[in-house]
């Protein structure tokens, strides 16, 4: 009796195995047309014509409520960071 209940056992979990081994594998489609994704954590803004700011929104990063204000140099055509500011402590901390 009690050889006969340990032997279907057994068969029972080599079935479950024989599925979880010959389960289709997941694709992941990278055509994906949303072009903003849910996981980005921030957003640019433009100030002004040659003045942007980089919004830091993820609460459980490091930056959260970190503001990057940057101006665009046309001389050397790169960004320059003009300041740095945290709205987070501004709204706790007023």
């Amino acid at each position: 009796m009690q050889e006969k209940r340990k032997s279907t056992i057994l068969i029972g979990i080599l079935i479950c195995l024989i599925i979880i081994a010959f389960k289709p594998v997941p694709s992941f489609n990278n055509n994906d047309p949303d072009p903003n994704p849910s996981f980005v954590t921030e957003t640019v803004i433009q100030l002004a014509e040659n003045r942007i700011a980089i919004v830091e929104t993820e609460t459980n990063s490091g930056l959260s409520g970190e503001v990057i204000v940057l101006e665009f140099n046309e001389d050397q055509r790169t960004f320059v960071p003009i300041g740095r500011y945290n709205y987070r402590d501004f709204f706790l901390n007023p």
